[in-house]
């Protein structure tokens, strides 16, 4: 059995609620990069029928020890940092949207992966978006802060993804995988765990 990290990067630009089966259309070479293994790692398994290969196409993970990962860090680990010192600095006018997935979620979907007895691609997210501008509202109840956005250009808008947002009925049909974290309950166990603040 094999189970590998894909991302939703792959979907680039096409148009929200992301289906496994839509066209792809990545929009950098990150994106391009998981297309491919995708493409490779369906290819493998239909040449090696006994292996059953599964690829969770990850969209905006988050959750401790993600600290590691700097500037590629998740929205709400940046978010948050800024908002203990300032206020924080995002896109205008903020109301790209982001599906967010807690860690825990996806440890449980990589966990059912590992059950699966076919090979398949499915999508591994909430399956509901969040505006940069609701993720500091709610920061802002989850730290005690009172901050208010500061809004910047985005120097990277031609190949940007404003809005990610899964089909979430692949998963659940093949995985049986269901997330258990909306997006305020994510961030209240990310604070509890001590490793946001």
């Amino acid at each position: 059995r094999i189970v590998y990290a894909s991302s939703t990067a792959v979907y680039g630009n096409a148009a929200p609620p992301y289906r496994e089966d839509a066209p792809l259309h990545p929009l950098n070479p990150y994106g391009e990069s998981k297309k491919r293994v995708d493409e490779f790692a369906m290819d493998f398994a239909k040449k090696n029928t006994g292996v059953t290969v599964v690829g969770l196409r990850y969209c905006n993970v988050y959750g401790p020890r993600e600290n590691h990962k700097g500037d590629r860090a998740s929205m709400i680990y940046q978010l948050a940092r800024q908002m203990a010192k300032q206020n924080p600095r995002i896109f205008k006018d903020s109301e790209q949207k982001r599906d967010y997935i807690y860690v825990k979620d996806v440890v449980r979907a990589n966990l059912l992966a590992m059950a699966v007895e076919e090979s398949c691609v499915v999508n591994c997210g909430f399956g509901k978006a969040t505006s940069f501008n609701d993720i500091v509202r709610i920061l802002n109840g989850t730290l005690g802060t009172d901050r208010s956005p500061e809004y910047i250009d985005n120097p990277y808008a031609d190949r940007y993804q404003a809005y990610t947002e899964c089909d979430m009925a692949r998963a659940k049909e093949k995985l049986g995988f269901v997330p258990e974290f909306d997006i305020e309950k994510g961030i209240a166990d990310y604070y509890a765990s001590g490793f946001l603040a």
